[in-house]
Order: structure tokens, then sequence, then C-alpha cells
């Protein structure tokens, strides 16, 4: 009986110093990856080139998932998506520090734990090497690779350290000692984490945002339509969206964690391919052809039955065939490719690149063309959803077959033809019987424009016709109102339903954004 309890009592510390070894280990290993955060975030501050580890492995993983589910969510998340990527992506940076401090404790060498912790945060590093998205306003990836490999260094040192101390003789059975340096760990990296996400270092050194200038130079101006009868009774519609979208209303969706911070001095627009002439233009160059302004209604293919991921603004841009006859496009070409900084990219038939109505966008609402927008210049086509627009242009290519853009490989629709549909602004919900009551709201149709909206003030069983503005432009969304007095029959739910100019009307059939666009007809409970 004594010798037994003599071997239970020998065995049980051995074990409980062992797990608590392999504890302090993994603390050790947390406390690396907190500095190899804050040495990264602060990199990063001063140097803007070398992009943050967390953030740079981020939009790679942003960029990996189908369109199924990047459009889940997107529809549910919608900017916090990719907060909320950034946010797991460092909590896998500091949970895998402390899974690679518990492995290097289990290695039975000869140089001891601190020795491994050393070079155990390493594979870390090979990550960010592997996973590093090149783009052009950052380092390319060996430069990136040399750059960075110290601060791993540095904070596998630190790591050693950290646990050199835990293990101490005075530390041996302070237990609560190693949860306060893991709690220290976790306060460290998370400063990090938001110095590195605030860019400092862009506030510092980050050019001001080109959409606050006023767009300078000669231009032909939109014309506005001319006022029909009723169009005045619009302006009095409380709720009811504002015919001309302002720059900071305007929906931005895009996979960019970041805005690209592109210099127009060192900015080219190259046109490559199958063309006479390759060209290489600088912005004063694009700025340089005949611009012209126009009404253009742009919507996101991710928006949802009665969302708001629209708008109507007037661009300033240069008509894409002028570029593309200046570089004379060959014999056997069938698709335009638009490259975008940060790897973005998409086509267009060379028929659609070549009509007059393809603008390469420089300005917005009076306005430089704003960062968030595409700065220093973007594509917009006639009828197609924002995937087949791509921001910051860098390149224009023109190919001989088929091109699959950045969402088409990841399931999204090639063609991306808005489809026809209306909204409802107001009212938001409830009316009460006897009541007059405005139902306003926009109705879209991409190229095909809008020739009549419909409204239903008995759930679908009878329908009236709404009274519509004129449109800005025969391919802009049109606003549209229904007033009436609330009876008994107005059980409601109201709906709405839009017609394109051919007299399509716009499908019932409810449908998801994911792959060509949501469909269905938009309700309000009264």
């Amino acid at each position: 009986m004594l010798t037994r309890t003599m071997t239970a009592t020998t065995e049980g510390p051995t074990e409980t110093t062992h797990a608590a070894g392999v504890a302090k280990a993994a603390v050790a290993g947390l406390a690396g990856t907190a500095a190899a955060t804050i040495l990264s975030a602060l990199l990063h501050t001063f140097w803007s080139a070398v992009p943050f580890a967390p953030v740079a492995i981020a939009q790679v993983l942003i960029r990996a998932p189908s369109g199924a589910v990047d459009s889940f969510f997107i529809d549910r998340l919608g900017h916090w998506a990719q907060r909320i990527a950034v946010f797991g992506t460092s909590v896998g940076f500091a949970l895998s520090g402390a899974g690679l401090g518990a492995v290097a404790a289990r290695a039975r060498t000869r140089v001891g734990v601190r020795a491994v912790l050393t070079i155990a945060l390493l594979p870390l590093w090979v990550a960010s090497f592997l996973l590093y998205p090149v783009t052009p306003q950052h380092l390319t990836r060996a430069p990136f690779a040399l750059v960075t490999l110290p601060v791993w260094i540095a904070a596998g040192w630190f790591a050693g350290h950290v646990y050199a101390g835990l293990t101490g003789p005075s530390q041996t059975r302070r237990v609560d000692h190693t949860r306060r340096v893991a709690i220290k760990a976790i306060g460290f990296g998370g400063a990090g984490v938001l110095v590195g996400l605030a860019n400092l270092g862009r506030l510092v050194y980050r050019r001001p945002d080109p959409g606050r200038e006023k767009f300078t130079g000669a231009y032909e101006a939109a014309r506005g339509p001319k006022q029909a009868a009723g169009d005045a009774a619009f302006d009095d519609v409380p709720g009811l969206t504002r015919e001309v979208t302002s720059n900071t209303a305007h929906y931005v969706v895009d996979e960019e964690i970041i805005d690209p911070d592109i210099d127009p001095e060192t900015w080219r627009l190259s046109v490559t391919g199958l063309v006479d002439r390759p060209l290489s233009l600088t912005y004063d160059e694009v700025r340089a052809f005949p611009l012209v302004e126009r009404f253009h209604t742009l919507q996101c293919i991710s928006n949802e039955i009665n969302g708001h991921l629209i708008g109507t603004a007037k661009w300033i841009g240069v008509p894409l065939p002028l570029i593309l006859e200046r570089a004379g496009i060959q014999p056997g070409a069938v698709e335009v490719v638009f490259r975008a900084s940060g790897g973005y990219s998409d086509s267009h038939s060379v028929e659609v690149a070549m009509d007059d109505s393809s603008l390469i966008a420089l300005g917005m609402n009076g306005r430089v063309l704003p960062r968030a927008h595409g700065f220093p210049a973007r594509l917009l086509t006639l009828g197609t959803y924002g995937i087949k627009n791509p921001k910051w242009l860098t390149e224009i290519e023109v190919v001989d077959e088929p091109y699959e853009g950045f969402w088409e490989q990841r399931g999204w629709s090639k063609p991306a033809i808005v489809k026809t549909g209306a909204r409802i602004d107001v009212p938001k919900n409830g009316a009460d019987e006897g009541a007059t009551v405005t139902a306003a709201g926009i109705a879209f149709a991409g190229a095909r424009g809008i020739s009549r909206v419909e409204v239903s003030t008995d759930g679908g069983t009878t329908w009236n016709e709404a009274q519509l503005k004129t449109p800005l432009a025969d391919h802009t969304w049109r606003l549209w109102m229904h007033r009436w007095t609330v009876g008994p029959a107005d059980l409601g739910p109201l709906y709405a339903r839009a017609y394109d100019g051919d007299g399509v009307r716009q499908a019932a059939a409810v449908m998801d954004p994911y792959p060509s666009g949501a469909s269905g007809y938009p309700s309000v409970d009264l």
C-alpha cells in the first residue's frame, strides 16, 4: 500500500509539471505572435508598401470562397463580413502561435524548449509569404519575405525569452503569473491589430481622398430631362430616394479590404493584347481625351429584393471606344479584359466595349472620382451589374477567347445583365383605414429602361398603375408614386412591380442574388 501511494504521489507531479510546461510554452507562443503583430503593425505604419499581415491574409481568405458563400455573408453582414474576416485572421494568428508554442514544448531536443521556440514561429512567416497577395501598391513577394523575416525571428526570440521567465525557479508553481502573461499577450496583440488596421501611417503619408476635389477641365455636361406635368409632385414625398445619389451615400461593395491608394503621377492605363498600337496612358493623357458627363445607374448583383445597393450619379469620363480606336483592335478579337489594382478583373464582348455608352469614368457628381469608387479610373457599362465594372483600372487587354472574371470564377453570372425590378421606399409599414397613403420608390431595368410600374394594395388581387417621373436618361432608374385612400379591402401586403422599356414585366418568382441577381416583387405590410 505504501509503495503504491508513493508511486502515485511521484507520478502525479511529473505529469502535472509536464502539462504546465506545455501551457507555459503555449503562452510564450501567444506572446510571440503578439510581438509579431505589433512589429508588423509598426512596419506597415512607417512603410505602407509592406502590408499588415492579418489584413493581407484576410484578403486572400475573402477571395477564396465560392460566390454562394460570398453572397450569403454580403447579404447578412455587408461590410462587416470583411471586418469579421480580419478579426478571424487575427485570432487565428494568435491561436496558431499558441499551438506552435505547445508543439515546441513537446519537442524532445537537446537544445531545449527555449531554443526551439526561437524558430517555432517561422511557419507563420512561411504562411504569410505563401498567402501574400501581390498588388501594385505593395512589395512583391520576395522583398516582402526578406523584410518580414526579422520580425518573426524577433518574435520567436521573444517567445523563448517569455518561456524562460515563466519556467524560472521562482515561477515553477505560480500559475497566476502565467495567466497574467497570457492576458497581457492578448492585450498587446489586440493593440497591435488595432494599430495595423488603423493604418496610422496612411493618416500621415496617405494622400487626401481625390474625391474631395472639384473636377476641373472641359467636358460635355449631362443634360437633364425636360420636366413633364406631374414631375414636381415627387419633390414632396418624404422618404423617397433622391434622384441623384451623393458620393457619400452611393453604395460601395468590393472585395478589397482597404481601398488602393494610387498615385496619379505614376499610374498608367495600359492597352495591350490584340491591338495595332499598344498604349501606356498617363492620368493626364487619359484626361486629355474628349470628356463627357452622363447619368448612370449602378446596381450591385448582390442587391436583395427592396435592397439599397443601387445608386445614380453623374459620371464624367472618356467614351471607351475613343481609347480602343486609338489602340486599333485587330481582327479575331473576342473580348476586352479590364484589370484593376489588387488583381480584380472582368471582361466584356468587343461589341459592348466599342459601344459609345461604355465609359472610363474619371469624375463623379462634379468631383474627381473618389478613392472608394475607383480613383483614378473605373469602367461603366450600360445595363450590367457592378461586378462587370471594375474600379482602380490599370490595364485593358483585347483577347481572342472568352475570359472568366473574378466573380465568374466563383460561379456568378458572366453576362450579369440587370434584371427588371422595383423598390418600395415608402410607406415603411402600417396604414389606417380612411387615411390617404403615398407609396413611392424606384424602378430599374438597366439598358432597357422602365415603361410602367404597378402597385397592389390588396395583396396582389388587383393592380393600379403608378405615376412615373421623367427619367434622368433613358437607361437610369425612374421614380414612381401611387396615392390612395385606404379602404376595407386594402389588407395588404402592399406589392409593386415594374415593366421594362419593351413592356416585359419583372419576374414574380423569388430568387436569391446568387448567381445572376435577385428577383421577386417587393412588399410592405399594411
